[in-house]
């Protein structure tokens, strides 16, 4: 089973060192840095940086994109859903989810409910719909949402320290 961690060890045939972290950390800073200044904030070669960043990317380790602040634009309504689900929702539906474009976050979780998501709505009608929809599927047992009414910090991705 492959290791997803960032202990160093092999992560799909990739070696994570304090390098390669050191590198990430610059890019979640300011994800347009230039190689140069990454070179230079770590004092390692520009050509190191620029294989590294293409080896992580290449790998699926990072992605570099835009994170939309949702309280900043428009469609700033946001509601948090968890679910308590029997397994087979998980091998049924789940991909069905994923492929949602206002759904932002789903997640296995532990605790009484085991899957939790972020969906991002136009107004209270789209959102009753959403909720309705899962609430009719046959695998969903229980279903809590939170809406959010104004979002503090939005740090995304949680940083990783070399």
């Amino acid at each position: 089973m492959p290791n997803d961690d960032f202990s160093g060890k092999a992560l799909d045939g990739y070696e994570i060192d304090q390098l390669d972290l050191k590198i990430i950390e610059c890019l979640q800073r300011n994800g347009r840095i230039a190689y140069s200044d990454i070179a230079r904030a770590i004092d390692a070669p520009e050509a190191t940086i620029r294989y590294r960043v293409k080896r992580l990317l290449d790998e699926a380790i990072i992605s570099i994109s835009a994170f939309i602040n949702t309280g900043k634009v428009k469609h700033e309504n946001v509601a948090y859903l968890e679910l308590e689900v029997q397994p087979s929702f998980l091998e049924t539906s789940l991909n069905q989810l994923m492929a949602m474009e206002n759904i932002s976050y789903i997640a296995s979780v532990t605790g009484e409910l085991n899957l939790m998501l972020e969906y991002i709505y136009k107004d209270n009608q789209d959102l009753l719909a959403f909720i309705n929809s899962l609430k009719s599927h046959s695998d969903v047992k229980r279903l809590d949402s939170r809406t959010i009414l104004k979002i503090h910090k939005a740090q995304y991705p949680a940083r990783v320290q070399p």
